[in-house]
């Protein structure tokens, strides 16, 4: 059957394909792609309406060398004589549009009507305070030529391959998005562990805000968050309101999960005035002249720990 390749490399000596599944969903419109039929002998090289020059001088040299040395696990062989066609997004042939199946642009980022040139290169940075202070370093393609632009210089394997949980801003630009990794379930770590998660969050959410600001104060970029587990995307400004949100009911807190951005351990924190009269019969004065084991026998009892 049909297979599509991403190709990458900003060096043609550097040429290389990624597989990426087989539908118009993973088409891009900043990249030039592979789509090859091995058992027809067919190959179709198609250029994105804002690939660069580079990207399609790259895509050009590794069909050469696809046609050249015949790779097995592609499906070819020596005695296969490949039918190269070159195509531009927008004027597909029947042929590419079948074997993609039900072509439809809003599957991906199609950019056809977009005036913009895109001609930059998105950067990535790990955010983390593991050195004990929060902060953030930039990750540079290995494959980066310089004064080159590269589209696509980084792989989704480059954010799982870090030690999970993890954050990371990717500067697209036009917007900004901070990516976050799979978060520890409440039994895989302790309350402190999840408190220390939820900072580094927070903290990374006001970063991603400032540095769009510093990019540019009258506009600022649009800042998203990413989660990568749940492939949801929402506003980081939106995302740091609930984190930073300090007054809960008394059902939200004893329900599980507890919100985002709580401390299990100081759950009456949260509480109204009301509610904490109401909950633990005493004021919080009252509550504070407790040694420290009477509160917490205290707290249990009421469901509150």
């Amino acid at each position: 059957g049909w297979r599509l390749y991403c190709v990458r490399g900003e060096a043609t000596v550097e040429a290389s394909l990624v597989e990426v599944e087989c539908c118009c969903a993973s088409l891009r419109s900043r990249a030039t792609l592979v789509l090859l039929a091995a058992h027809q002998e067919q190959l179709y090289l198609w250029h994105g309406c804002k690939s660069h020059a580079g990207a399609r001088e790259v895509g050009t040299r590794a069909v050469e060398m696809l046609k050249q040395r015949h790779p097995s696990e592609l499906g070819l062989n020596s005695n296969s004589s490949l039918k190269v066609e070159e195509v531009e997004e927008g004027t597909e042939p029947v042929g590419f549009r079948n074997a993609l199946g039900q072509q439809d642009r809003k599957a991906y980022d199609c950019m056809l009507q977009d005036p913009g040139k895109y001609n930059f290169t998105p950067r990535l940075f790990c955010l983390s305070a593991s050195s004990g202070v929060f902060e953030g370093e930039e990750l540079l393609s290995p494959a980066r030529v310089t004064g080159a632009v590269m589209a696509m210089p980084f792989l989704q394997e480059n954010l799982y391959s870090a030690q999970q949980p993890a954050l990371f801003m990717l500067d697209n630009r036009m917007e900004v998005y901070l990516w976050q990794g799979r978060q520890p379930d409440d039994g895989e770590c302790t309350g402190s562990a999840k408190i220390r998660w939820e900072n580094q969050k927070k903290c990374a959410m006001e970063t991603v805000l400032q540095y769009c600001k510093e990019k540019n104060s009258r506009r600022p970029p649009q800042a998203y968050l990413a989660e990568g587990a749940r492939n949801k995307v929402t506003l980081v400004q939106d995302a740091l309101n609930r984190l930073s949100k300090n007054q809960y009911s008394v059902e939200e807190l004893t329900a599980k999960p507890l919100p985002e951005g709580v401390d299990p351990l100081r759950l009456e924190i949260y509480l109204s005035d009301q509610d904490f009269q109401s909950v633990l019969e005493m004021t919080r004065t009252e509550f504070n002249a407790l040694p420290n084991w009477k509160q917490k026998n205290l707290k249990k009892s009421k469901g509150l720990f």
